[in-house]
């Protein structure tokens, strides 16, 4: 899996991950003849797609990712609360 962020000018960073198998400088060189080609590119990954605009594109890092592994929930026993028993309540009315 692959992790690409992508710096604009004069904007916040966009992240995309794609589950290419190839090497990184193969998919950089892949990567860079996209974005050398028109005035707008789009970019298909298997998370989806991305149209960017190459001139306003200032760096791209590009970087094998591996997802963390899947941790079971647990429950921590000493946090869970026991359920207190219903208390009987005796109610008196007036009757005349």
């Amino acid at each position: 899996m692959k992790r690409i962020v992508i710096f604009q000018e004069g904007s916040n960073t966009v992240e995309l991950l794609d589950d290419d198998g190839s090497d990184v400088p193969n998919y950089a060189e892949r990567l860079s003849d996209l974005l050398q080609v028109g005035n707008v590119s789009i970019i298909n990954t298997t998370g989806g797609s991305l149209v960017v605009r190459p001139s306003k594109i200032t760096s791209v890092l590009i970087q094998d990712h591996k997802e963390p592994p899947k941790k079971p929930i647990k429950k921590d026993p000493k946090n869970i609360k026991k359920a207190e028993p219903k208390k009987e309540v005796d109610i008196i009315t007036d009757v005349d």
